[in-house]
């Protein structure tokens, strides 16, 4: 992750104030407290926008697969403000890592360390289980302007998603480009229902007259 965030040129902030000259300006974005996603104890809780939206839509998936909102315990820190255990090359003064609570229960820690597993094996982040405190330390590689997005196949430990999308919504040759409807599974978002069927959540939300990006299992939603 270091090397990631050297290889791009990502400032690496020294004090609180340029933390918030940083958001002031738009370099970092504002996390903010959703249906999906909870904040405790970020005292800078500011991060790079393509990590602001990995965790939103990590945050809306994590939801759909265990029932809970996900907690962000920390975005950006700056260099004058790093705990004593804290590595030399820690990444949170750029803005492109961020630090989820360690779930209690079970199926929800269960769910997020096999999806985090599972993006780490699709080199979008680098995730690292830390222990004192208790929390996954999340840096995402990319930060170019392409939003990204969590894998399309995160599953829930309890439900797995053994059908395809085609005999999901009913199509009988297969071919994603004839399929019209897909039914919400658990673990699904726009993001991830986009990325699949080759459109845009954006797209997907005014299609399905949306008002936000907020979806459901078992809804049906209109691809085309």
């Amino acid at each position: 992750m270091y090397t990631s965030a050297r290889d791009i040129d990502l400032a690496f902030l020294g004090t609180p104030a340029s933390i918030y000259q940083a958001a002031v300006d738009g370099d970092l974005k504002l996390i903010s407290i959703t249906e999906d996603l909870d904040l405790d104890g970020a005292t800078f809780p500011f991060v790079l926008p393509n990590t602001l939206r990995f965790a939103d839509s990590l945050a809306t998936a994590y939801h759909a697969g265990c029932g809970e909102r996900i907690v962000v315990t920390s975005g950006a820190r700056p260099i004058d403000e790093q705990p004593r255990n804290a590595s030399p090359k820690s990444v949170h003064p750029t803005g492109m890592a961020v630090d989820f609570r360690k779930p209690s229960n079970p199926v929800c820690l269960a769910w997020l360390r096999k999806n985090l597993v599972q993006l780490e094996d699709a080199h979008v982040i680098e995730a690292t289980e830390e222990h004192h405190p208790a929390h996954f330390h999340v840096a995402v590689l990319h930060q170019q302007a392409e939003p990204v997005r969590v894998a399309t196949n995160l599953q829930s430990p309890v439900a797995t998603h053994a059908q395809s999308a085609a005999a999901t919504t009913g199509s009988a040759s297969g071919d994603l480009a004839d399929v019209r409807t897909y039914t919400v599974r658990a673990g699904d978002n726009l993001w991830t229902i986009a990325h699949r069927y080759g459109t845009s959540s954006d797209a997907l939300q005014k299609l399905n007259h949306l008002h936000s990006s907020r979806i459901r299992v078992g809804q049906v939603i209109t691809l085309r």
